[in-house]
């Protein structure tokens, strides 16, 4: 099969990569400490800008006239992800022989989530980054940030979280390398731009347009259930 799995590393521990069995080769794009490519995966080190979004943006730029059939995304540790990543990356290729694009599950933006910072402000996770300037602002905000490079994009779209999805290379080139590269530049000058906190929310709308957008709305009642039973517990 012509595939391949490509993640980004900061300074994650990469043993589940040297465990996995899969026939498809892995590349690392590494941020962090110096690491070694194995039998296992390559190692290709970038500056430590723009996140995750940063290094699927370069990949795609750098090979895009020799892009793999199949292409799976994933962050250099996945099992902090919960529902948002499969723990098994091969099923991401088992699906996207038959979709464009495959995540573990779909989500949905709606005219609430367009919101300029996202509400990082609120987010626990990123609050203090947040009020301490280490995540940077941009003059566009989230949606005219979107409507800018996908202009018709709809206020109601289905969406993914945590950076980690698979797509065909069809699906990729349907957007000019020019398209890739003008987005590469809105992450490239800081380590933990917003801009990248955006493009982890278009993705799905950028490789499949609204094509799963039932299967979102399905995906966020499952979400719900599966935390309203979690509480209850």
């Amino acid at each position: 099969m012509d595939s391949k799995i490509i993640i980004a590393r900061f300074n994650e521990d990469l043993d589940w990569v040297e465990n996995l069995k899969t026939s498809s080769e892995v590349i690392v794009y590494n941020k962090g400490n110096y690491i070694k490519s194995s039998n296992k995966f390559k190692v290709i080190n970038l500056p430590n800008v723009g996140r995750e979004s940063h290094t699927w943006l370069h990949h795609i730029y750098e090979n895009y006239n020799n892009l793999s059939k199949y292409n799976v995304f994933l962050q250099g540790r996945i099992d902090d992800l919960g529902c948002m990543a499969y723990s098994d990356p091969n099923i991401y290729l088992n699906k996207i022989i038959k979709n464009c694009f495959s995540v573990s599950r779909f989500g949905i933006l709606s005219p609430f989530h367009w919101k300029d910072n996202l509400n990082i402000e609120k987010d626990i996770r990123y609050s203090r980054a947040w009020e301490m300037g280490d995540i940077s602002r941009s003059v566009l905000g989230f949606r005219k940030y979107a409507k800018k490079f996908l202009k018709n994009i709809p206020i109601i779209v289905a969406t993914s979280y945590g950076g980690c999805f698979g797509v065909t290379r069809n699906a990729i080139k349907k957007h000019k390398k020019s398209f890739y590269y003008s987005l590469l530049k809105t992450v490239n000058h800081h380590n933990n731009p917003i801009e990248s906190h955006y493009l982890e929310r278009l993705w799905c709308y950028i490789f499949s347009r609204n094509k799963y957008l039932k299967n979102a709305y399905y995906d966020v009642l499952k979400t719900k259930i599966e935390r309203h039973i979690l509480q209850k517990t």
